[in-house]
């Protein structure tokens, strides 16, 4: 079996207005976190700043706040491994960006929405990880750079 190695990717996690920036996919019906694969000789920063502009608009800027999770992404099926830094931060635009098209995707398919705190849909992925994120939510997010570990979908 050929070792494909891990890849690093960074999830934004940006809540304003108790309502949180997530991606949604019209083909596979489902919501994630907004954020990619680090790039070599790129630090942690520099990923979620760029992240930022390619997903958000060139105008958009990201203010890091802290790590919250560190979690393995393994997908036997897809023959992906990712390790998924979840990084709390602050973007300076709200409804600028709603329904904002992702410009890498076909057209139509991917848009970024924010979605209720209190209500985000079953369907917004990692599941396991959302349920832990409201509840860190409302204790003020305690923690800092936790591993949560495997976690499914």
């Amino acid at each position: 079996m050929k070792n494909h190695g891990v890849n690093v990717t960074v999830r934004l996690v940006v809540i304003k207005n108790n309502k949180l920036l997530t991606e949604y996919t019209k083909e596979k019906d489902f919501f994630f976190y907004i954020g990619g694969h680090m790039e070599h000789n790129e630090t942690m920063l520099e990923a979620c700043l760029r992240e930022t502009r390619e997903e958000c608009g060139e105008e958009v800027e990201f203010k890091f706040q802290k790590v919250l999770y560190i979690r393995d992404f393994i997908w036997t099926e897809g023959d992906d491994h990712c390790v998924e830094i979840f990084v709390l931060g602050d973007i300076n635009k709200f409804e600028e960006i709603e329904h904002r098209f992702d410009l890498e995707k076909e057209p139509g398919t991917h848009w970024l929405t924010w979605l209720p705190i209190d209500k985000l849909p079953e369907n917004l992925l990692p599941h396991s990880l959302t349920q832990k994120l409201v509840v860190d939510y409302r204790a003020g997010f305690p923690k800092e750079g936790e591993y949560v570990g495997k976690m499914d979908k």
